[in-house]
């Protein structure tokens, strides 16, 4: 895993995207019983002084007072598995939530500050403290007297979300719906109820359509009703955009799809057994220091 130079001081700043703030709130919901936080490594890019998240990844760990404990291989074993699907993507701090800074964050920071410098810390509030939902950043500095290290010091950064046209509909309606009643986002929400009532009459309106042109090819092969060409045309430029497949061919391409996604989701469970398992046994988690 190659170490990666990060831009460091007062003048950087983090952008997220939203998928991961989805995503970290999704570990979140989903964390073990009696554990307070979750933490994870975060992927992105760098752009003079701006890092930008793109995604994210969670990583098991068990901490105390005194001592952390992370699921090294796992965090490498993830990694690498996204270097795969986005190999643009490096390693550019990790994540924790709450609403606060840990004692244990400077063990964490120093175990990133290992996979690239100067990482940067994104701590997300999923208290939702006063309604909002917070997030923030900071980058950190060593505290030291000669030779000798005293602590760690935690700087905050500018911290923003930025939103894609396509992020920008799908969080607004996430959002939403999980507003209450009589609130700003509820009106969004039955606007998103009429937009998909909307489609429905859409594709209520192409089949009615569809129905009328086979109308019409029937009575032209009876000779009902005298052809033209323009519309003849018309329906085989139509036709000849939509793929001809034999019905033994398409019930294999059928078939081949629904064996890859059950494969899939055979193997997403093994792997979330093999996960779990190794929690409980203790295999998984390797001591920072």
């Amino acid at each position: 895993m190659s170490t990666v130079l990060l831009p460091s001081g007062s003048s950087v700043s983090v952008k997220v995207h939203p998928v991961v703030l989805f995503a970290i709130c999704d570990a979140y919901t989903r964390r073990k019983e009696h554990q307070d936080r979750v933490i994870g490594t975060l992927l992105g890019v760098v752009v003079d002084n701006t890092i930008e998240v793109k995604n994210c990844y969670v990583v098991p760990h068990n901490e105390s007072s005194d001592q952390v404990m992370v699921d090294v291989v796992h965090h490498k074993t993830m990694f690498e598995l996204h270097q795969k699907v986005a190999p643009h993507e490096v390693i550019v701090g990790w994540f924790a939530t709450g609403s606060e800074l840990y004692n244990s964050d400077a063990l964490i920071q120093e175990f990133y500050s290992k996979e690239s410098q100067h990482p940067v810390h994104m701590v997300v509030d999923t208290t939702l403290r006063d309604e909002k939902f917070n997030i923030s950043a900071y980058t950190s500095r060593t505290l030291a007297l000669g030779d000798k290290q005293l602590a760690t010091e935690f700087v905050e950064i500018p911290c923003e979300t930025i939103f894609g046209d396509v992020e920008r509909v799908g969080g607004a309606a996430a959002g939403s719906a999980l507003l209450q009643e009589g609130r700003v986002g509820a009106r969004q929400a039955a606007a998103l109820v009429v937009d998909l009532t909307h489609r429905k009459a859409s594709m209520a309106r192409l089949a009615e359509l569809v129905g009328r042109a086979a109308e019409y090819v029937e009575a032209v092969n009876s000779g009902k009703v005298t052809g033209d060409p323009a519309i003849g045309r018309y329906l085989a430029d139509t036709l000849a955009l939509v793929p001809h497949l034999a019905r033994p061919d398409f019930e294999r391409l059928f078939n081949e799809s629904v064996q890859d996604n059950m494969m899939v989701t055979f193997l997403s469970d093994l792997l979330r057994a093999h996960v779990a398992l190794a929690e409980r046994l203790g295999t998984a988690a390797l001591p920072i220091m």
